[in-house]
């Protein structure tokens, strides 16, 4: 690890501790690259274990969708970890003021049967179902810091571990290895709104899986048996005040809940 990598990574972490608001790094700070970049990002996973966080516990694919990556002014989806701490069973309550920008997105969430290893890729969305034990609807938490959306660096993003905060897990999808998980017709009640409606194929969900596979490979690493994927979410982030509540349906099948307090 260079000097420069752990002086990114610290930065972050002291961004997060006093509370500052999102900025793209420059200057001596800027990552150089993607790779930098996530060693900047596994770096402060590293720092992130010994002060409360704990362990990862999964990934996340963010930014896979087009409605996201539009959101937020990139052309790529970028990766980041799930802290093992942080994954909590459905119904979940959260309350808003722990977090700094909360925002909520709405998934396809997969256990893994077996290691995703270099020795058994490259990987393909045609393959990698293979490898999955269990099929859940999901919520994601991130905190944006009160980003400014217009402008919006994916190195940054990809070092501040891509704003991962946690997951909310629903239960698993019954009968999901019959059916194409690229069209699944999905929808989210949002207090007393009329639902909003996708499809899971928006995010590529197979084919995001692949990807972070075949991402954490090439770093060195290896995404674990048991350890729990999101795949990008199909409809554009939300943002919730104190009160709300909703629930994510996946196919009439299984659903997520999530109260804000």
């Amino acid at each position: 690890m260079s000097e420069k990598v752990n002086q990114i990574a610290q930065a972050m972490k002291v961004a997060h501790e006093t509370g500052q608001g999102y900025r793209n790094f420059g200057g001596d700070l800027a990552p150089a690259d993607l790779a930098e970049a996530y060693a900047a990002q596994a770096r402060l996973h590293a720092l992130h274990a010994v002060d409360g966080r704990g362990k990862l516990g999964g990934r996340k694919i963010a930014l896979a969708s087009r409605v996201q990556q539009e959101l937020c002014g990139v052309d790529h989806p970028i990766a980041g970890g799930i802290f093992a701490d942080e994954i909590m069973a459905s119904p979940a309550t959260v309350e808003r003021a722990r977090y700094h920008g909360l925002g909520v997105e709405f998934e396809l969430a997969f256990k893994l049967a077996r290691d995703l290893t270099a020795e058994g890729g490259p990987y393909s969305k045609e393959m990698i179902g293979t490898n999955i034990a269990t099929v859940h609807p999901a919520f994601e938490l991130i905190i944006d810091r009160g980003a400014d959306y217009t402008d919006l660096n994916a190195l940054t993003m990809i070092v501040d571990n891509a704003w991962c905060a946690g997951v909310v897990l629903g239960p698993e999808i019954p009968g999901w290895r019959d059916l194409d998980l690229d069209e699944l017709p999905v929808a989210l009640y949002w207090n007393d709104d009329p639902p909003a409606t996708a499809r899971t194929g928006l995010a590529d969900p197979l084919g995001s899986l692949a990807w972070i596979a075949n991402l954490v490979n090439g770093m060195g690493g290896t995404i674990t048996a048991g350890e729990i994927v999101i795949t990008g979410s199909v409809i554009k982030t939300r943002y919730p005040e104190a009160g709300d509540h909703m629930r994510y349906e996946v196919a009439g099948l299984a659903h997520v809940a999530l109260t804000i307090m």
